[in-house]
């Protein structure tokens, strides 16, 4: 049967998980799920086999062909332990899945984690007892006949069932609850969310099926005579369509082991940054991406080469600060060559490589080589108090925010020197992470808000503007999981907002 080899196979697996060491508390606590839930199965086929009212149906239930069921049938154990299998393991199964859930939610204290795994384990614990066979049976003994009857012990199991299976409903609940409550506060970032989207999937297609199987248990299973010192077995209730009991464990295991892998990569992921060794490759269109950034920060270059040049011809008396501004002519000219070397290497591959970096250092470091640019402009940098770590390319990434702060710079053309002002601050939004590049330029029109982002469209002559800049940032940005957004008024000047997952802030 396929469930046999489905067990054999998630059996492997947690015995690889062990041998290896690769495995957190989610991990471990999943895997003690998913034996639970095979316990479950095994304890209700064999109950079954030993129960003559399902004797012609069982293959339809579970698929059990008529050999196996007469060997399961004379199995050496009793009812009364396999009842007692059954409830155990499905409280097991409720407790191992709600606390996989919250470790895998949750970075607790230990003295946390001890006393959460004690309140989850409270409840569960209590119906072990509550419905254990022997329990029922001593506790009918004193208290009939001398204290109540039969049927008032009856109803008062019957109460206690309705809180059971609420309270065992709200565990699964609860359970695939905490990892959706995950996935919307995890960094935004597709190869993370996929993954966690993954163990979703799969938790809760566990869950259900254990639900539909065996939403019932514990219950009480016998049926009590104090007169005739006599214990009855009832039936176990399977209500639904018989085809979907072959399916499901099939089902379940599968998605258990999927579960597995995905908080295995999960792990690997989470591990790797705060190692700062993730490295995620993805797709790009090398050819235009890398051509145009390359053509659009030459002509940047360029420009501001001329500007100079024009500056010094002003200056040609004055001998120091002819000087000075040819040492700025030849730093601009070793960064060209400089850049001009990088941007060829990157052009030999077809792949952004996002990497752990702190967006705090690179903006500091960006703006140490903007100096010469913003020499005549009052810079106000405000980083994060703590530092906010993001995934991104580091050469991509910084050519996108020195194009806006250069963007920035060429708006304040008309602004007096002494008032030229760029304020960029960094701050953490939840998951977030926003850089904010404010200048009190010119501003932009309103009819052109909705187009700066478009190709080849811009306000200034082509001799100074092919209109590929912001097109170009908004490009790179948006394909490592970024926004970038602008906010302006004419003659108020503009405000360019980058947001980017945030990965972690304590590194």
């Amino acid at each position: 049967m396929f469930i046999f080899s489905m067990s054999i196979l998630f059996v492997g697996i947690a015995i690889i998980s062990f041998t290896q060491r690769k495995y957190s508390k989610a991990t471990l606590f999943l895997l003690f799920m998913g034996l639970s839930y095979l316990i479950v199965i095994s304890s209700i086929i064999i109950y079954l086999s030993k129960d003559a009212y399902y004797y012609n149906s069982l293959y339809q239930y579970f698929g059990i062909v008529r050999s196996l069921q007469n060997q399961l049938m004379f199995l050496p154990i009793s009812r009364y332990t396999l009842i007692r299998m059954l409830n155990i393991s499905s409280m097991a199964f409720l407790y191992f899945g709600l606390t996989s859930a919250i470790f895998f939610t949750f970075r607790l204290k230990p003295v946390w984690e001890r006393r959460i795994l004690f309140l989850v384990a409270l409840p569960t614990a209590l119906q072990v007892v509550i419905y254990d066979p022997s329990f029922y049976k001593w506790l009918y003994y004193q208290l009939y006949p001398e204290l109540t009857s039969p049927q008032s012990i009856k109803t008062a199991y019957n109460i206690i069932h309705i809180f059971t299976l609420t309270c065992n409903s709200s565990y699964i609940a609860a359970g695939i609850g905490l990892f959706i409550y995950t996935f919307l506060h995890t960094p935004k970032v597709r190869q993370i969310r996929s993954s966690i989207l993954m163990i979703i999937i799969c938790y809760a297609s566990v869950q259900v099926t254990y639900y539909y199987i065996n939403f019932w248990a514990p219950d009480i299973l016998v049926i009590v005579s104090k007169a005739a010192d006599f214990i009855r077995f009832k039936p176990i209730n399977l209500s639904g369509n018989p085809f979907m009991y072959t399916l499901l464990p099939d089902i379940a295991i599968l998605c258990l082991t999927i579960s597995l892998y995905g908080i295995y990569k999960y792990a690997r992921i989470q591990k790797s940054i705060k190692n700062h060794e993730m490295v995620i490759s993805r797709n790009i269109d090398s050819a235009a991406l890398t051509t145009r950034v390359f053509s659009h920060y030459m002509k940047n270059e360029l420009l501001a080469i001329l500007a100079q040049t024009e500056f010094l011809e002003q200056l040609c008396e004055e001998s120091p600060n002819v000087v000075e501004e040819i040492k700025v002519i030849e730093q601009r000219c070793k960064r060209i060559y400089e850049r001009l070397d990088e941007v060829h290497h990157n052009t030999l591959k077809n792949k952004l490589e996002l990497k752990p970096i702190c967006l705090n250092k690179l903006t500091e470091n960006l703006l140490n080589e903007m100096l010469p640019q913003l020499k005549n402009v009052n810079v106000n940098f405000m980083p994060s108090p703590v530092e906010p770590m993001i995934l991104a390319d580091p050469y991509y990434f910084s050519q996108a925010v020195e194009n806006i702060v250069s963007n920035a710079i060429d708006a304040l053309d008309r602004v007096p020197e002494k008032e030229r002002r760029i304020d960029i601050s960094i701050t953490i939004r939840n998951k977030w992470v926003e850089m904010s590049i404010t200048d009190n330029g010119s501003g932009i029109a309103d009819e052109n808000l909705e187009h700066i982002f478009q190709p080849f469209f811009s306000t200034k002559p082509t001799s100074k503007s092919w209109g590929m800049g912001l097109s170009l940032c908004h490009n790179i940005i948006t394909s490592q999981d970024g926004k970038l957004t602008v906010t302006s008024r004419e003659g108020e000047g503009a405000s360019f907002h980058i947001v980017m997952p945030l990965i972690d802030a304590n590194i």
